[in-house]
């Protein structure tokens, strides 16, 4: 008779603090974004960023 060996998945546990440090950091970096997006071509000088650059930036998703 032969057995079956079922491998479990091991999945890595995170706190709740942790995830939600997680989720903050991402609401900032969206928020970030979002106000980075609305800058125009002299504010965008004024960091030192062109259009090219910002957009780059403020079109990565939330979560990178």
């Amino acid at each position: 008779m032969q057995t079956l060996a079922i491998k479990t998945l091991a999945l890595p546990v995170f706190s709740l603090a942790v995830i939600a440090t997680w989720i903050a950091s991402a609401a900032q970096r969206s928020q970030t974004r979002a106000a980075l997006a609305r800058l125009d071509d002299a504010h965008l000088a004024d960091i030192g960023l062109n259009y090219k650059q910002a957009s780059k930036e403020f079109r990565k998703p939330f979560f990178v």
